[in-house]
């Protein structure tokens, strides 16, 4: 119980940054994936943008995210801070599958959903935006639901360029107390207790939409 309470600070200053950093590459992500994933659905292809978007996609799938990390950090002529770093990162690599997860969710609705838009006069916009989203996002939430559990994750992977979030707060713990076992067992404790409040979330995001 000591070890906890003398440990609960910094625990409390990662967690925050953790949260942080999710919601802000969230943020990145999702925007970012939803406009991909439209633009790469069947029915509303652009020629040559299109192409364009489904190589950028693949790159940012097809490249470990760690690797991607040390790129924006260290490559890149930005001078970004590794909050900053981390949330660029991190962002645009998870709207690679955000983009997958949205065109197969745009692919999955019926033709027949579209013709009958066009029938009554929809503009493409109008029949994505009232007619093809909706039903959209009632298909893919559990899809949505597991990216955001990877992208908690994937927020233990930015402590390697020094930012002070949960994993590394508990780096920095083993390291003044020389306890590593409970230490990280209360590290595993944190993120599931985050994962748990996702989770619940999308749950009753789910049970309103649906």
């Amino acid at each position: 119980m000591d070890l906890f309470l003398r440990s609960l600070p910094l625990f409390l200053k990662g967690m925050q940054m953790t949260i942080q950093v999710l919601l802000s590459a969230a943020a990145l992500s999702f925007t970012l994936g939803i406009i991909f994933g439209i633009l790469t659905c069947h029915r509303l292809k652009v020629p040559i943008l299109s192409p364009v978007i489904e190589l950028i996609t693949f790159v940012y799938r097809a490249v470990p995210f760690y690797v991607q990390l040390l790129i924006v950090y260290f490559v890149l002529p930005l001078h970004l801070e590794p909050f900053s770093a981390s949330i660029l990162a991190l962002g645009m690599c998870s709207s690679g599958y955000v983009a997958q997860i949205v065109r197969a969710g745009i692919n999955s609705i019926p033709v027949a959903q579209w013709e009958a838009a066009l029938t009554l006069g929809y503009t493409k916009v109008q029949t994505v935006q009232s007619i093809i989203l909706p039903q959209m996002v009632r298909n893919i939430l559990p899809a949505f639901n597991n990216e955001l559990d990877s992208l908690l994750k994937s927020t233990a992977i930015v402590s390697s360029i020094g930012l002070l979030e949960l994993t590394r707060a508990g780096m920095n713990l083993v390291s003044r107390e020389g306890e590593p076992v409970p230490i990280y067992l209360m590290v595993a404790l944190f993120y599931l207790c985050l994962s748990g409040v996702l989770n619940l979330i999308t749950r009753i995001v789910e049970r309103k939409i649906c």
